[in-house]
């Protein structure tokens, strides 16, 4: 068999393959995205959306959420809610100090409703003085419930979800050893 045939079967096979992991793929997970913003100097402003996908249940709110923010990369002393309204007015955002070996955090809470099931809610910001090298980037967070506490999500902000990256490796496998035999 040719390697022109092989290829061709290869990106045929490819092409089902996709879709059809993409539907069965069990990693659907609440996020948190970010937009970091330069104040000037070491200054800088995170800017979160969180996006509710449906995981934490048919019809569940995300109402709690927490950023956490390494002492040793992030001037505690800085941290400074700037959310403006709204999202501001339904929530309730704070910081809780960092003690040893736990992170501070940006803790906000719905005081009505929340992020709704299958919805994303931008606007929730956050000023800082950064310590670190380079520009700040990617932060873990946690989800809870707000009546038991119990955690129902974590991840770091603005990471693609594993799943998704091996789908698009998937893909995108065959379609560049398709050009490399070509050559």
């Amino acid at each position: 068999m040719s390697r022109a045939r092989v290829m061709e079967r290869l990106l045929l096979a490819a092409c089902l393959l996709v879709p059809i992991c993409s539907f069965a793929s069990g990693a659907r997970a609440s996020s948190i995205g970010y937009s970091v913003i330069s104040l000037g100097g070491d200054d800088y402003r995170y800017v979160y959306s969180v996006s509710n996908d449906g995981s934490l249940g048919t019809g569940v709110a995300l109402q709690l959420f927490d950023v956490l923010f390494d002492p040793t990369l992030y001037d505690e002393s800085s941290l400074a809610v700037s959310t403006p309204s709204p999202p501001g007015d339904g929530w309730d955002q704070i910081f809780l100090a960092s003690s040893p070996g736990v992170s501070a955090a940006y803790d906000a809470l719905a005081l009505t409703g929340g992020v709704a099931d299958g919805a994303t809610l931008g606007g929730f910001a956050v000023d800082f003085h950064w310590l670190g090298a380079g520009t700040p980037g990617a932060q873990p967070y946690q989800i809870f419930d707000p009546d038991s506490f119990a955690l129902l999500g974590e991840g770091v902000t603005g990471v693609p979800e594993p799943a998704e990256f091996w789908l698009l490796a998937l893909g995108l496998g065959p379609l560049l050893a398709s050009k490399r035999l070509a050559r």
